[in-house]
């Protein structure tokens, strides 16, 4: 199984090459953590232009398919809190997921394939 941190870095980094040109900042790093109330988040303190991303936080129980969707999913919402500041789930970040490659619904409910694994 791959690292799961290792697999937001690499796509963190192609999303921004690909995607965003290098507009966004470097990858900021991701703490895993042993919660099973999330999947995973984003974090930034500033607004604006002062705002800074922080190191995204990400469940150690996400795996599989549901890992590189929610890595999608996060990098959306970094991207429309830096270029739009959308904090939400409004259009900016649903046309940013787009982008990405997640899909545009703010979150999985029971019963969604890819939470099959989750505990």
């Amino acid at each position: 199984m791959p690292d799961a941190a290792a697999v937001f870095r690499q796509e963190y980094e192609r999303i921004n090459r690909e995607v965003y040109g290098g507009a966004l900042p470097p990858f900021p790093g991701v703490d895993v953590v042993d919660r099973r109330d999330l999947f995973a988040a984003t974090n930034t303190r500033g607004a604006g232009p002062w705002r800074v991303l922080e190191p995204f936080l990400l469940s150690a129980h996400v795996r599989g398919d549901l890992l590189l969707e929610t890595v999608r999913h996060e990098i959306a919402h970094a991207a429309a809190l830096l270029f739009d500041e959308d904090e939400g789930h409004g259009p900016a970040w649903r046309e940013h997921a787009r982008r990405c490659g997640a899909r545009p619904v703010p979150t999985l409910d029971e019963g969604d394939p890819l939470r099959s694994g989750w505990p």
